[in-house]
């Protein structure tokens, strides 16, 4: 138990680190606001006897600090996962801060473009499972924090290509680590910047 809460706070702290720099009266202004889809693979790592399976992945989320950091809530669903009993779905729900690493003459040289806006993440995530499929049957959740590194190709100043990759270290029960690796659309209401 002291394990899931200290799991949970540390993603609220995750999430939140960006939202202090910036003044509480600016925090419903929607040009800063983003929402996207991805499809992708969660792809269960040492520890798990799970199979690979087909994600789609949904998020909202909000810039700050001149578009450096990000706060963003995901909600995924794996629908065909195989477990020792078949096949079911898998639903999670994650918070997670980001860091963009644009605006670096290195990138800017290596890339030749400034529409590539290259991402690290940290947060905390969920997983569901209809039944115990996780820990050998004996868990039906998967909690724990999460990483993850991608990049943005800016279409336009508010349409974006998003590839990332994620993984989770399950602590509330021993089912090891998952990871997940997705491509999708992201739409910024205000524009990128860019």
């Amino acid at each position: 138990m002291k394990t899931t809460v200290l799991v949970l706070v540390a993603a609220c702290l995750a999430g939140t680190a960006c939202a202090a720099a910036e003044r509480v009266d600016d925090a419903l202004d929607f040009s800063a606001w983003y929402t996207g889809v991805s499809g992708g693979w969660l792809l269960p790592g040492c520890g798990n006897t799970l199979s690979r399976a087909g994600e789609v992945s949904f998020r909202v989320g909000r810039s700050f600090g001149d578009e450096v950091c990000a706060w963003e809530l995901d909600a995924a669903c794996a629908p065909n996962v195989g477990t020792h009993d078949g096949h079911e779905a898998l639903t999670g729900l994650a918070s997670r801060g980001l860091y963009h690493l644009n605006g670096f003459e290195e990138f800017d040289r290596l890339f030749g473009c400034e529409r590539f806006d290259p991402f690290v993440s940290a947060g905390g995530a969920l997983r569901f499972g209809a039944r115990h499929a996780f820990a050998d049957r004996s868990h039906r959740t998967a909690l724990g924090p999460t990483v993850g590194l991608g990049a943005f190709y800016h279409l336009t100043d508010n349409l974006s290509l998003r590839f990332d990759m994620q993984a989770m270290l399950a602590v509330d029960s021993p089912c090891g680590l998952l990871c997940s690796a997705g491509l999708g659309l992201q739409w910024t209401f205000g524009g990128s910047g860019e």
